[in-house]
């Protein structure tokens, strides 16, 4: 039985029914089912974060998951001061006052957008699930009954990343990120492989991680072209906008922005110089549900082209995403929503990846449940 299977449903108008009069923070370490798992800034061997649960006065539970940053190495020093303040925050507050309770989150979180994230998530999760309705309805409705995932290819050999991505491949998935180290070359190599293992079945694009230099991201651009790669991802140092713009402007592939956007300030300065043709929307990044609404719309309302971008953590989070992905526009080039079919020690069920979809889900609020006695089992 999970924690919120005998708590009744009630509306919105039940006033202090809504009022939060608990607030636990859980520490979720997860891992890696391959611990050598490498990208451009390092090897993820595990992913840590904390659950974040909200419990209502009439009893109704809301989740979220703040996850640990940076996440191949996360300072729990600097964040767990942040959740309690959080916590503190939360405490009393009804759950249905959303614009109030997150501008208070918001100033107490400070430059902490995963921690702001962890319980925005969560007051979301109540909410729809005091409403008894799935949260994509809460949301706006849902456009689409599933999502295509894109799934990442971590850095290895050559021959290594194509048996990863021919076994993604058999799996079902139309939508392959290769991951990139700045080694020219051997980058160069390593997709060349994939595509000559994969065909022209599935689609490819490529992140850097902030690796390249501008002049030689456009040149690797260049001879990744005729490979018929999709996009390449954040090719410079988050702070070289002037570089993202060049390496757009070269035009050789399509740009997508990820580090650079730092929030939605950032976006709207990114958008406003034309810097990418895409940008990498994460909810944990840029802060929950909330904001990561707003930034669909701003990319909508500017007419250029957006991505739900990797999601590390459990399958709450996953499907919290999964929710917001379901009330967009369009979705373009995979959304990477199922990272978490690579995780271990998972306290959450109820989301699985089938022939490459996702399926949006009915049941209450993230419509995922939390099985706290498989935290820590394989």
């Amino acid at each position: 039985m999970t924690m919120t299977a005998i708590t009744p449903r009630i509306p919105a108008s039940a006033g202090a029914a809504s009022t939060i009069d608990r607030v636990d923070i859980i520490a979720c370490s997860q891992r890696q089912d391959d611990p050598s798992w490498r990208f451009a800034r390092g090897i993820i061997t595990h992913v840590d974060g904390w659950i974040v649960v909200l419990t209502a006065r009439n009893g109704q539970v809301g989740y979220g998951h703040v996850l640990g940053t940076p996440i191949f190495k996360p300072d729990t020093a600097r964040i767990e001061p942040v959740l309690e303040t959080l916590r503190r925050e939360a405490l009393g507050r009804d759950a249905f006052a959303l614009e109030a309770l997150h501008r208070r989150l918001e100033a107490v979180a400070g430059a902490e957008v995963c921690a702001l994230s962890g319980f925005v998530c969560a007051v979301y999760d109540l909410q729809a699930r005091m409403l008894g309705v799935p949260l994509h309805v809460l949301l706006g409705g849902k456009v689409r009954d599933t999502v295509e995932a894109s799934r990442i290819v971590s850095i290895k050999s050559p021959g290594d990343m194509a048996e990863q991505a021919a076994r993604l491949a058999r799996q079902g998935y139309r939508y392959l990120k290769l991951k990139l180290s700045g080694e020219s070359e051997l980058d160069v190599a390593r997709v060349r492989t994939v595509r000559e293992r994969l065909g022209e079945a599935v689609t490819l694009t490529v992140d850097a991680n902030q690796a390249y230099q501008a002049d030689e991201a456009i040149r690797v651009c260049e001879a990744l072209r005729p490979m018929g790669v999709e996009m390449m991802e954040q090719p410079v140092p988050a702070a070289d906008i002037e570089g993202l713009c060049r390496v757009h402007a070269a035009g050789a592939l399509p740009i997508e922005a990820d580090e650079a956007i730092a929030g939605l300030p950032g976006l709207v300065r990114l958008i406003g110089m034309g810097a990418a043709d895409s940008y990498n929307l994460k909810v944990h990044y840029l802060g929950g549900i909330r904001n990561t609404l707003i930034a669909v719309r701003l990319c909508e309302a500017a007419g250029v082209g957006y991505r739900f971008g990797a999601i590390f953590g459990p399958r709450l989070l996953a499907a919290q995403g999964v929710h917001v992905a379901s009330v967009a526009g369009s979705i373009h080039a995979g959304a990477e929503l199922a990272e978490f079919d690579h995780l271990l020690d998972d306290p959450f069920v109820g989301l699985e990846v089938e022939s490459g979809e996702l399926a949006v889900p009915e049941g209450l609020g993230s419509g995922v449940d939390y099985r706290p006695a498989g935290v820590g089992q394989a």
